[in-house]
């Protein structure tokens, strides 16, 4: 997931350049379709190959799912890319760290998520916030 596809256009390009993106979800059950427009918005735009664009997507809309079932506030996605590489972090108020469940069945409806994030990504893995820039604590999950 972490490679953006790069123009053959000798001038400066856009993916030659670090940036970040940060997008404050509020609790909703529209914020994991918000993120995933979000993203698509921003990576159309860097010029994102369909499997980047495809997996960040989902991986957000994953991760934004998990913060939202398991907290009663905010949530925040950053996007960044900085060195050739896109980091994908969803921070969340909680400080309890995400747990991976054996794979649901089938049948199931919800479980997935960290096994999409883990199948999407080259890398993911999370880290507490205490007192950070977003002014209190909770834990930041990202993928790259």
């Amino acid at each position: 997931m972490t490679e953006l596809a790069q123009t053959k256009s000798a001038t400066h390009s856009p993916l030659d350049t670090d940036w970040e993106y940060v997008l404050r979800i509020p609790h909703s059950p529209f914020g994991p379709g918000i993120v995933r427009a979000h993203v698509r918005t921003v990576l159309t735009r860097y010029q994102a190959g369909p499997t980047v664009l495809d997996n960040a997507q989902l991986v957000a809309s994953e991760l934004v799912t998990n913060a939202l079932a398991w907290t009663r506030d905010p949530v925040a996605v950053r996007l960044v890319r900085a060195g050739g590489r896109l980091r994908l972090s969803v921070w969340d108020s909680s400080s309890c760290p995400p747990h991976e469940s054996p794979l649901p069945g089938l049948d199931e409806e919800s479980g997935r998520g960290l096994w999409l994030t883990r199948a999407c990504a080259d890398e993911w893995g999370h880290f507490l916030v205490v007192n950070g820039r977003r002014g209190g604590g909770g834990k930041e999950v990202w993928a790259e």
